[in-house]
């Protein structure tokens, strides 16, 4: 399928109901929503990356939140050199304006799994942004692909370093700390009692370990009386 022909497909696809739920998730997006749902978007993206993958990406314009979404999936899918999959991953970077989007982007990124070293230092390259997306894409990929037992420590002083007052860059800090937990107790712990993170990113993070399933009550307890006031 070329772009026009994707295009079509994603105006075949739209569900109003859905645009409207969407909307409401992602309503500072400057990105036209359609109302396609994830499940489409992936089984399309396994067509366009068995057809013509490279053709995609190259001619891909961004112009939907469905069309940048794709992108991501697509990605996802392609096979060669790491840094050329990096090269499509830092071309979608500036059309990122929601945490539904980026989120699609990092986590679809599965080359980072195999190539962490290459991937990870393409993301100390985002860290001097002052583009609260980039940052978050910088903290999402590192929550979906380098909590592991090589790159922890290191994830837990980006967090400490990196310095954002948007809520969407706070947010996805406070979701990589939170996940953290579940596979690093004790580090995590020791993050916790030493962090430079803001009083809201912290709090935050601290919430949605309460809320994971993944923790001990006990656990629980001494995480509510290491909340900040």
């Amino acid at each position: 399928m070329d772009l026009h022909e994707i295009k079509e497909e994603l105006e075949r696809r739209r569900d109003e109901k859905y645009r409207e739920f969407s909307l409401s998730l992602t309503k500072d997006s400057a990105l036209p929503m359609l109302g396609v749902r994830l499940p489409q978007l992936r089984a399309m993206a396994a067509v366009i990356a068995k057809e013509d993958a490279r053709g995609f990406l190259e001619s891909c314009d961004f112009s939907s939140m469905e069309m940048t979404t794709l992108y991501g999936f697509v990605l996802g899918r392609l096979r060669g050199e790491i840094g050329e999959a990096l090269g499509w991953f830092a071309r979608a970077i500036p059309h990122i304006d929601n945490w539904a989007n980026c989120d699609a982007l990092c986590q679809s990124f599965k080359q980072a799994a195999k190539h962490p070293a290459e991937t990870w230092e393409f993301l100390m390259t985002l860290r001097a942004s002052e583009e609260p997306f980039t940052l978050r894409v910088l903290a999402v990929t590192m929550l979906c692909h380098f909590l592991t037992d090589d790159y922890i420590g290191r994830v837990f002083a980006v967090l400490n370093e990196t310095h954002c007052d948007a809520y969407y860059y706070k947010m996805g800090a406070a979701w990589a700390a939170a996940t953290a937990m579940a596979k690093y107790h004790d580090k995590t712990f020791a993050f916790l009692e030493t962090t430079a993170l803001d009083d809201w990113t912290y709090n935050k993070a601290i919430q949605k370990m309460l809320e994971s399933r993944c923790i001990s009550p006990e656990d629980k307890a001494r995480l509510r009386a290491m909340k900040r006031k």
